[in-house]
């Protein structure tokens, strides 16, 4: 028995309909590019203010450090000069006594220039830097961490200076005199442990040494480095409405 198959004839698609099929997957391709890149930006943006949020509220906190240290390096050289001038005039009574073992305390202390460096290390350790797109605001934040390195290696240098002062303060100031120290209270027959003439100029040559390095050098760094925070403040505000 002659089996007969019947023949479909093939579909030849025509030109357009290859072009037509050729540009939706192009749009699709597309459309599908743009939306990944449109949300990597997204998340990019997000991490930025969230980076830009912990550098605000580092700075923030830097400012308060900064004002009270000016308050403090200020206090220190006015307690310095008037050791110095004690020193110089080398007349000593009951009054004078008393006036440079007060004066003398906290004369060589120190606070820590603790700077938060929890958004620097996240911005400098996670390429957080390229996620900042104003570039003014960028090179900005990076001078701030170039005068903050400064500042560090200056303070440095000062607590030497004040460490070797210390050391020959032992040989002038007897802590037995201090009743008080928190209320500076003294001993009414308070006295320097030596009014050796070369000792107190050594002395007052090294106190002199200290309070050029936090008058001249210190201070005005504090000062540029406050006015660089704030500035970076209001910017971050604008730039990111914190």
């Amino acid at each position: 028995m002659e089996v007969h198959h019947a023949h479909h004839p093939n579909h030849k698609k025509k030109w357009s309909e290859y072009i037509t099929e050729f540009f939706m997957l192009f749009f699709a391709v597309t459309l599908g590019f743009f939306a990944e890149n449109q949300r990597e930006h997204m998340v990019e943006n997000h991490r930025a203010k969230q980076y830009m949020q912990s550098l605000f509220e580092d700075l923030k906190k830097d400012t308060a450090l900064y004002s009270r240290l000016q308050i403090y390096d200020q206090n220190q050289v006015n307690k310095i000069d008037t050791t110095i001038s004690l020193f110089n005039a080398n007349i000593w009574n009951d009054s004078t006594f008393k006036l440079v073992y007060s004066v003398n305390l906290k004369t060589l202390g120190n606070i820590t220039l603790n700077i938060n460096e929890r958004a620097a290390s996240q911005l400098k350790n996670a390429g957080g830097m390229r996620l900042i797109q104003n570039q003014e605001l960028s090179n900005k934040i990076a001078a701030y961490w170039e005068l903050s390195e400064s500042i560090k290696n200056a303070g440095m240098a000062l607590e030497d200076l004040k460490l070797r002062a210390r050391d020959q303060s032992y040989i002038l100031f007897d802590q037995k005199y201090y009743l008080d120290v928190t209320n500076v209270k003294l001993r009414s027959d308070v006295q320097l442990m030596t009014l050796d003439s070369k000792t107190l100029t050594e002395y007052a040559n090294r106190l002199n040494h200290i309070r050029n390095s936090i008058s001249n050098v210190r201070m005005p760094l504090i000062k540029r480095l406050h006015t660089q925070a704030d500035d970076i403040l209001i910017q971050l505000k604008n730039e990111y409405e914190f």
